[in-house]
């Protein structure tokens, strides 16, 4: 007897089990289906630097399979875009966000009659403008090859310098082919060949926090001066 009830009892119990994955599978197949949870509404901020028409393929997804997936296309259209953020708001909403890669500076190329300018990201991505807005710093390639990783120093240079408080639209850099000679207020920075200029801006950025020279400042080395100050 003790064993027929011990059959009994697992069978039950087998077949509540058997019950709940049966219940919450039609449940879930429910929801996943239902208009009710497919997007509706796309909320996210107008970033004209953006290309964001790949967003409406999202409207009639299920709202509870997006995930960073879903924004492949988005990134792949906009290599300035660092990050994509969102949040599901239910039944129907989509709520998106958006995070830039940092702009560094405008980089102008005069060594032709066609002078052509840049905004270089800190991704290494440029994009081209003909409007230069007072919000960044320039630089202004005047003469010779650039050689390879220019831009990478261009850009180790101006994450670091970013590190201290200045005003960036007065910052100027020309570089002839063979140095860098760098524009603020009234100092002047020769800073040489385009190599280390992360620690070169190390020291450039002391010498703007402390507004000590009026002259002119010469790099021996990356990290050593020679001054010349009033």
């Amino acid at each position: 007897m003790n064993s027929f009830n011990e059959i009994q009892l697992r069978t039950f119990k087998s077949f509540i089990t058997f019950s709940i994955l049966v219940l919450a599978l039609s449940l879930f197949t429910m929801v996943t289906t239902s208009q009710k949870y497919r997007i509706s509404e796309i909320d996210y901020p107008s970033v004209k630097e953006l290309e964001l028409l790949s967003l409406d393929l999202l409207y009639g997804e299920s709202l509870i399979f997006i995930d960073d997936n879903s924004f492949d296309k988005v990134y792949l259209e906009n290599p300035i875009l660092k990050k994509l953020s969102y949040e599901s708001v239910f039944p129907s909403k989509l709520v998106i966000s958006f995070q830039l890669f940092e702009e560094l500076t405008y980089i102008t190329d005069s060594r032709s009659s066609f002078r052509n300018t840049v905004v270089l990201y800190e991704n290494t991505h440029t994009v081209n403008t003909k409007e230069i807005i007072n919000n960044l710093p320039s630089l202004e390639i005047l003469n010779g090859p650039t050689g390879d990783g220019f831009e990478g120093e261009i850009i180790s240079f101006f994450k670091t310098l970013n590190k201290v408080n200045y005003t960036k639209e007065l910052f100027k850099i020309t570089y002839n082919g063979q140095e860098l000679i760098a524009y603020y207020d009234q100092t002047v920075f020769e800073l040489g060949d385009a190599l280390d200029l992360g620690r070169k801006a190390s020291v450039v950025g002391d010498y703007l926090s402390k507004n000590i020279c009026n002259g002119t400042v010469r790099f021996v080395t990356s990290e050593s001066t020679i001054e010349s100050c009033s």
